[in-house]
């Protein structure tokens, strides 16, 4: 009876956080893009091979604080002298410090038969920015700490297709291999503005106000027998290619590529642990040199003022390892978490780098 009855709590939560995040998509104007492809990749790990509805909220929260060139660690403060070097007296340049991108997604599987399934994709989004301003007077440099406004709401919303084309059993399935088309919407706003009236930089903005496509490919893979007739290893490769358009700013985010390998080991019937190495692959950014009427720059373009306002300091390789836990409270609800570590980082030109990324989430089925 009182399990019946957390369960029955589990399940309610779960429905009031889905539909207190879809009400505040309706009330706020930004949040950032960054990272949509985890927040699918939950989704796909939430499908399972039950028939009917599953839900995932996730919450990740990345840290940056390191400045690279390349590979080589810079200071904010050596971006900003180098800059200033060679301009004249009066000239100015921003570099952030300090960048945190905080996510609470909500995925929404629902597998319609034993080969097919959709998961939809809601992202809010919660950024903040801390900037260094230099400004350069009689041939020093004069520096000034300064915080952007909190960018925070719904980001762009995507549905995906995914299929099973290959498994070895529908109950305890050990081997599976699904592909998965999907479509991103341009939910998100993408103009919003600072006080003076320019956009806010790009990477920050709600979404891209593109449509975008994805293509996906997961498989699971069990070995070994577990005391309860399960498998004790399971190992789970994913690939997710992002391919995006440009906005009617002239505007294009680089394209991305996410590629996973998780090993989980079942310590218990009910309590896993993982070892996660993960991928990301991102393009250079573009734009066509549209003007924004509102400043009369170039959409989002300001690489004079801003290290971050320059389609040069876009595109990066990165590699990061991520151990994890997961709890199967009973066969409906279970939670898990990961620690991100990066490994590898190498930019395109110079940018904001991770140095910490945790997640958290909570899956229910109906």
């Amino acid at each position: 009876m009182i399990q019946e009855i957390t369960l029955k709590t589990i399940k309610f939560l779960s429905i009031a956080i889905a539909t207190a995040l879809t009400m505040a998509a309706a009330n706020n104007a930004a949040a950032s893009e960054c990272g949509l492809s985890c927040c699918i990749i939950a989704g796909v790990e939430g499908v399972g091979s039950g028939l009917g509805l599953s839900l995932t909220t996730q919450y990740d929260s990345m840290d940056m604080k390191t400045t690279l060139q390349g590979t080589t660690k810079f200071s904010p403060n050596q971006v900003i002298a180098n800059n200033l070097a060679t301009r004249p007296n009066g000239s100015m340049y921003v570099v952030p410090t300090k960048m945190t991108m905080t996510k609470i997604s909500v995925n929404a599987a629902y597998r319609i038969d034993e080969d097919n399934a959709f998961i939809l994709t809601l992202p809010y989004v919660i950024n903040d920015m801390k900037m260094r301003r230099g400004m350069k007077m009689m041939g020093n440099v004069a520096y000034t700490d300064v915080a952007m406004d909190t960018i925070k709401g719904i980001g762009d919303i995507s549905l995906l297709y995914l299929r099973d084309v290959y498994k070895d059993a529908d109950i305890r399935t050990r081997q599976r291999f699904s592909v998965g088309i999907g479509v991103k919407a341009p939910t998100g706003k993408y103009k919003s503005r600072n006080a003076s009236g320019r956009l806010v930089h790009m990477m920050m903005q709600a979404g891209t106000g593109a449509w975008d496509g994805m293509l996906l490919a997961n498989a699971s893979f069990g070995f070994g027998e577990h005391e309860d007739g399960g498998a004790q290893w399971f190992f789970n490769p994913s690939v997710m290619y992002q391919i995006n358009t440009k906005n009617d700013l002239g505007y294009k985010v680089g394209n991305r590529l996410n590629y996973d390998l998780s090993a989980r080991y079942r310590l218990s019937s009910s309590l896993n642990v993982k070892l996660d190495m993960n991928g990301i692959y991102s393009g250079k950014d573009s734009t066509d040199g549209s003007i924004d009427a509102v400043s009369g720059l170039v959409a989002f373009q300001n690489p004079m003022m801003s290290v971050v306002d320059n389609v040069a300091n876009t595109g990066l390789n990165s590699i990061f390892i991520s151990p994890g836990i997961q709890w199967l409270v009973s066969p409906e609800f279970s939670v898990s978490g990961e620690y991100r570590v990066p490994v590898y980082q190498n930019v395109s030109g110079i940018q904001k780098v991770t140095d910490n990324w945790f997640f958290l989430r909570a899956s229910v089925r109906f």
